[in-house]
């Protein structure tokens, strides 16, 4: 499906990623982002942000938090970082880029929360008072005084399994009452997630989730316990097509990261909508068994929505784009080595490999390469390689410094203005 859509909206990405991995200027193993698409996507979802009074919070843990995605993202419109995680929010100080939501979907670490605080986000969400308590504790020591928000749900809400967590509807008036008691935070809203629907076939309804509306119910509880609810938070599976129903149902916030990337559900059933594919994942072909092509791994992780996946397989592209071969995704892995493709007979050793799937960078091993200029409004230019831990990386796959890797994203998001 994602491969499908890449082939109709972005080809230009898989042709050049195929000709840079031919060439040995971008390894195997890579996410190849697609930096003009990123930045035309950026404007398609602050534009409608912008139109509902949506504040936005980008989820960067997609692309593996780089921050060339991130300062583009925010260049053109988005407003600042959520950081599902404290890593994400390590990533964004690295960089220098500003956090606005922190605390979900993983709660801050005990003893990293003076150095997280430091970053002054916009809000911090807590699902249990011990965080309200070390939060006020080290909000003390900053002088300030932190905003927070309840995570709730309520029964029939759904969970990803392993993301539970968050405080019942009918305990809001005694959370309420408990963290009266702290004088260095403040709670200002609430959030759960998932607040949209997942769909996972053509011509499903789009529509809220149940946590949405236990969301609505949260934030009029507080309003009658006298809070003032400043943000009604409803992240996932956000773009431009469901954020006029968060909107409508009461959200003050939104939290855009495959729509970002055009990869959302919803991209893969419908090729019309605004946001384009921004990124391929180019591997190659390594050898052969029992009538099939191994390719090297790294980059195995579905995001669900799986379906026959397919790859484009060959040495240039009028070969590539005629090639499509299976994925056997279904294989299960310990480790994932390789990526068995067949038939095998199509694909030669040392052959590039095309993928699109949705995916969660931050879960591979991969590189990810910058690319810009894939428009025809400015060169092609690959901008630094990136290794998994999100260290830029020189022509001998060396760390650089932070500064030289901030000082080209100044100059290139300048040429988009």
């Amino acid at each position: 499906m994602y491969l499908q859509r890449l082939i109709e909206r972005n080809p230009q990405l898989l042709e050049t990623a195929l000709k840079l991995h031919q060439s040995g200027r971008i390894p195997t193993n890579a996410w190849v982002i697609d930096l003009d698409t990123i930045v035309d996507n950026a404007r398609v979802l602050a534009a409608e942000a912008h139109r509902l009074g949506l504040t936005t919070y980008l989820m960067s843990k997609q692309y593996n938090r780089n921050p060339y995605v991130s300062a583009l993202a925010l260049a053109n419109g988005l407003d600042k970082i959520v950081a599902v995680d404290a890593m994400c929010s390590l990533m964004a100080r690295r960089f220098n880029l500003p956090v606005g939501h922190m605390g979900h979907l993983n709660q801050l670490p005990r003893h990293m929360i003076p150095a997280l605080l430091a970053l002054r986000p916009d809000v911090i969400t807590i699902y249990n008072v011990e965080h309200a308590r070390w939060i006020d504790e080290a909000a003390a020591k900053l002088g300030i005084v932190q905003d927070l928000m309840l995570r709730v749900y309520a029964p029939g809400d759904l969970f990803f399994d392993g993301q539970e967590g968050g405080f019942a509807e009918q305990e809001i008036p005694a959370i309420v009452q408990a963290l009266a008691q702290f004088s260095h935070v403040r709670l200002v809203g609430v959030t759960a997630f998932p607040c949209v629907v997942y769909n996972h076939k053509p011509g499903e309804k789009m529509e809220v989730s149940p946590n949405m509306h236990t969301v609505q119910r949260a934030a009029a509880t507080l309003r009658q316990l006298g809070i003032e609810v400043k943000q009604i938070n409803a992240p996932g599976n956000t773009s431009s097509i469901t954020m006029p129903l968060l909107a409508q149902h009461g959200a003050t916030h939104v939290e855009p990261g495959h729509g970002l990337l055009g990869t959302t559900p919803n991209h893969a059933f419908n090729g019309s909508l605004p946001e384009r594919p921004a990124y391929a994942y180019v591997t190659e072909i390594s050898h052969h068994f029992g009538g099939r092509a191994y390719a090297y791994g790294g980059g195995i992780f579905h995001d669900g929505y799986l379906g026959t996946i397919n790859a484009l397989v060959g040495s240039s592209w009028e070969e590539a784009r005629h090639n499509q071969v299976e994925y056997l995704h279904e294989i299960e892995q310990i480790i994932d080595y390789h990526m068995v493709l067949q038939p095998g007979e199509r694909c030669k050793v040392g052959d590039t490999a095309l993928f699109c799937y949705r995916t969660q960078m931050q879960m591979t091993r991969s590189y990810i390469a910058l690319i810009s200029g894939l428009s025809g409004k400015r060169e092609l230019k690959v901008h630094y390689l990136f290794d998994h831990a999100n260290n830029a990386l020189d022509e001998q796959f060396n760390p650089i410094a932070p500064e030289r890797v901030l000082a080209d994203i100044k100059s290139l998001s300048a040429s988009y203005v």
